[in-house]
């Protein structure tokens, strides 16, 4: 076969390209073929609040965890589950005595706006959670409810301990002991997200919080 001298030294290079470099598999981005944007177009990024105005939280590749108590459950490898689980199971770790340190949102539980009545899709996170607490029986918890400024601050305090009381009942109903699990209320303070002034923004200060007190 006769090969094209034009082409020909583009093999040669691409070749020698591909074997000079030593490159880990996530270093390499495979390039588009003939893939151009139309005039004007401008390239778009997957919106960050569901429909709900929820914030949806990257939680990462799904894995598996197997608890100290043999079960095993799938998370993503980002979730609050696989965080909590790590610390509690790290032998190095300890409780920070600084109280306003250590807090992990939960990353998949919401309410209808305005109220403190869980999402259906809220259940999976809390029950992966309660079975972690199950496998570490002498942990303690500390659920704390957050809002955006939208709103008195009346209004924001009773709805983010409201919140914040109703994912704490999903633990006790499971039957994990009363002595285990803290709960609390702060309304529009401890923004995690500062400017407070997009609906992104907002979604991700309205939110309940989890921070071990006990290991």
């Amino acid at each position: 076969m006769k090969l094209n001298k034009t082409i020909f030294p583009v093999i040669i290079a691409s070749s020698l390209l591909f074997t000079a470099c030593k490159c880990d598999k996530a270093q390499v981005v495979a390039p588009i073929a003939n893939q151009e944007l139309e005039e004007n177009e401008i390239p778009t990024t997957p919106a960050r609040i569901d429909a709900d105005g929820n914030y949806i939280y990257d939680v990462g590749n799904t894995m598996e965890i197997e608890l100290p108590d043999g079960r095993k459950i799938s998370v993503g490898e980002n979730s609050t589950e696989n965080r909590v689980f790590l610390m509690l199971n790290d032998p190095n770790f300890n409780v920070l005595e600084d109280r306003t340190q250590g807090w992990v949102t939960l990353d998949r539980v919401y309410f209808t706006s305005g109220s403190a009545e869980l999402t259906n899709n809220s259940e999976n996170q809390i029950n992966n959670l309660i079975q972690v607490l199950e496998a570490f029986p002498s942990a303690i918890i500390k659920l704390g409810g957050y809002t955006d400024s939208t709103g008195d601050d009346a209004t924001n305090l009773r709805v983010s301990t409201e919140r914040a009381k109703v994912v704490a009942k999903k633990f006790l109903d499971a039957g994990i002991d009363a002595s285990r699990i803290e709960h609390e209320g702060y309304g529009a303070q401890h923004f995690v997200c500062q400017a407070n002034d997009t609906d992104e923004c907002k979604a991700q200060n309205r939110r309940v919080d989890l921070r071990i007190m006990k290991k």
